[in-house]
């Protein structure tokens, strides 16, 4: 018994630690459609986003939180699929615009028209519009 109780207290760490790093995710809900997001929250997070992906379920996406609302520029750096960015403010969409992937020549970017504190990156050529309300379940 005083062997076993060291090894179920291991294994025990093992779980809380892959519990704890594993990603964060959360679900966003525009116009009855739910997406599962992964959250970048750290600056290091938001820096990331979604690069070097070479795929992303049509149900999936990330979800940028900032601290208070501003005119977030995003760019595709090495991004290598089309993508919808959502720029959000009180619960509703602010603004919209579909960036294509990095070419050799061009690394697409784009600046909202409006102050937001939270940005989705969604597959491009989702069907939201700007005023769209937005719901976070978290």
């Amino acid at each position: 018994m005083k062997k076993v109780l060291p090894a179920i207290l291991i294994v025990l760490v093992i779980i809380g630690l892959v519990i704890l790093l594993k990603p964060k995710k959360t679900e966003v809900v525009i116009n009855n459609q739910t997406f599962e997001v992964e959250i970048a929250k750290t600056e290091a997070e938001r820096a990331y986003g979604l690069m070097n992906r070479d795929h992303l379920d049509h149900n999936k996406g990330m979800l940028f939180v900032f601290d208070k609302p501003d005119f977030y520029i995003f760019w595709m750096k090495n991004t290598k699929i089309p993508l919808d960015i959502i720029w959000i403010q009180d619960n509703r969409i602010v603004d919209i615009a579909t960036l294509q992937p990095q070419t050799a020549n061009n690394i697409p970017q784009y600046q909202p028209k409006q102050k937001a504190n939270l940005v989705l990156e969604l597959n491009a050529n989702s069907d939201f519009k700007i005023g769209d309300k937005v719901e976070i379940k978290k």
